[in-house]
């Protein structure tokens, strides 16, 4: 009794992980990544051992670069194969990242058509990692707008005649 209920749950959640995947991939087109590890936004307990996307068709991925939260290139060892067409890419990540709020992985893959797309996903890790969306929002409140002091639009500063 208790292998059929484990069994049926198992099959429910199958079910349901297919149905999100398939519109993940229905909503983003045919080149964008169904599913990516690290996932866009993700928070892990502990630094990702390797990056992982899959797409709906088979692709050529033309670059694989990552970035720390200051736009620095940190060296993945990525290789282009242009031999190499795959619905799935797994790369394997050094070691240790160099300390960072978040990375941003970016992509460009091309199809038998020939049609490019770029794309990117961001994850943060570690004790006290916040969603990068996070660290994103918080730099874009910060910022001012400062405009030049031409004295246009002050009332009351025009010097009065004589």
């Amino acid at each position: 009794m208790r292998v059929n209920h484990i069994a049926s749950v198992t099959l429910i959640l199958l079910s349901l992980l297919g149905s999100v995947t398939a519109s993940a991939q229905h909503g983003h087109g045919t080149l964008t990544p169904g599913v990516t590890f690290p996932q866009d936004d993700a928070v892990l307990r502990d630094a990702p051992q390797m990056i992982t996307m899959s797409f709906r068709v088979d692709v050529v991925l033309l670059k694989l670069a990552l970035y720390n939260a200051t736009d620095e290139w940190i060296n993945i060892d990525f290789q282009y194969d242009p031999n190499r067409m795959s619905h799935s890419f797994v790369y394997p990540l050094p070691e240790a990242l160099p300390p960072s709020e978040f990375y941003l992985a970016r992509w460009s893959v091309t199809d038998a058509s020939k049609r490019l797309v770029n794309g990117e996903f961001k994850f943060s890790f570690g004790p006290g990692a916040i969603p990068p969306s996070e660290v994103l929002a918080s730099r874009v409140s910060t910022l001012k707008e400062n405009l030049p002091d031409t004295g246009s639009y002050r009332i009351g500063t025009a010097a009065q005649p004589e």
